[in-house]
């Protein structure tokens, strides 16, 4: 499937850490230090996601392998960008920055992907300084926008690992999120929908539209042998998706494709077996002729058969058309994801 990479002592290993910086503002006794990544730090990572991050879209981890595989494993992973808080020799908050890679942009855009404090060291600015420290590594790395939660194609890491079965920035479920940034300079860019359909009833999906699509396309899957761009490689590859094709007997040409994941972590999470759909696409030439609904509804049919009972998809909240589409087929909001930005003073 998509490639993944291992994980190597030249990622993040044996490298020199960053002194202390103490930060005596705290309430009380308790003096809070704060620090770069050091290679001992995934399993108290872990530890503190598991008590900062509860809501609905981050799965609770029972060790480090998913965010070594969806963080530390990637080549662009920098030591740098990672903040931890500790207390008492206890970590009590992280902070993760990154720059976006992506080919295609005109303007260098900085993204602070994720912010934690453990609960009962909150409302006392110790996310305030992580996100003063990301955006500092920001601007340093050359950022013209800063922006708060990932998403395509500024989401360096953690798809696969929270939000669901893309990036959607952060989740309107954690209610924390969205006056945490405003305080702090940033504005809501954009909205998106999260929806699921439950596969464990009766799909009742016929259209007569239907009828002649079955004799002129055909769909294939397997795994790609590469995506787009060595960005989407980055992002996507290590979620190891299937690739799903509807093709045109008659010209041989594609007709809509999308990429396909099982995502094991939210499964355990919600207990139940769940596929995410992402890049969801239909060749122009062929819209408005219920190919997207006869592609989706055969993929749909396909994941029950393989006795997945939940499936996912993301969508831009300013795309009426398809809301309408997947709320035709059932699909339901179960979140919003919010991306925020702030400009560069």
């Amino acid at each position: 499937m998509g490639k993944s990479s291992e994980i190597t002592a030249s990622t993040y290993n044996n490298l020199p850490t960053q002194p202390f910086a103490r930060d005596d503002r705290a309430r009380g006794s308790t003096v809070v230090e704060y620090r770069t990544f050091r290679n001992t730090d995934p399993p108290r990572l872990v530890a503190v996601w598991n008590d900062a991050f509860t809501q609905r879209g981050a799965p609770r981890l029972s060790n480090n392998t998913l965010i070594e595989r969806y963080v530390f494993a990637k080549s662009i992973f920098d030591r740098k960008g990672l903040f931890v808080a500790e207390s008492n020799g206890v970590v009590v908050g992280f902070a993760h920055a990154g720059m976006s890679r992506n080919p295609f942009s005109t303007q260098a855009v900085g993204t602070t992907c994720l912010i934690g404090v453990r609960p009962a060291h909150q409302r006392q600015g110790i996310g305030g300084e992580l996100l003063k420290r990301c955006e500092q590594y920001l601007r340093d790395q050359g950022a013209e926008q800063l922006t708060a939660g990932g998403h395509w194609p500024n989401n360096p890491f953690y798809m696969g690992l929270y939000g669901g079965c893309d990036s959607p920035g952060f989740l309107k479920s954690a209610a924390a999120a969205e006056p945490f940034f405003t305080k702090h300079g940033y504005r809501v860019d954009l909205s998106v929908q999260v929806l699921q359909r439950k596969l464990d009833q009766p799909m009742k999906m016929f259209d007569a539209r239907f009828l002649p699509l079955r004799n002129r396309f055909d769909m294939q899957f397997g795994t790609p042998r590469r995506l787009l761009s060595s960005w989407h490689e980055f992002i996507h590859g290590y979620l190891d998706p299937l690739q799903f094709i509807l093709n045109d007997r008659q010209t041989g040409s594609w007709v809509a494709r999308t990429l396909v994941w099982e995502m094991e972590a939210f499964s355990i999470h919600w207990r139940r077996p769940t596929v995410g759909i992402f890049d969801f696409e239909v060749n122009p030439p062929y819209r408005g002729q219920a190919v997207g609904r006869y592609f989706l509804s055969l993929i749909m049919k396909y994941i029950q058969d393989q006795f997945f009972t939940l499936v996912e998809i993301q969508l831009d909240e300013n795309n009426e058309a398809g809301r309408r589409f997947l709320r035709s087929l059932d699909f339901e909001q179960v979140d919003t994801g919010q991306v925020f930005v702030k400009s560069i003073q």
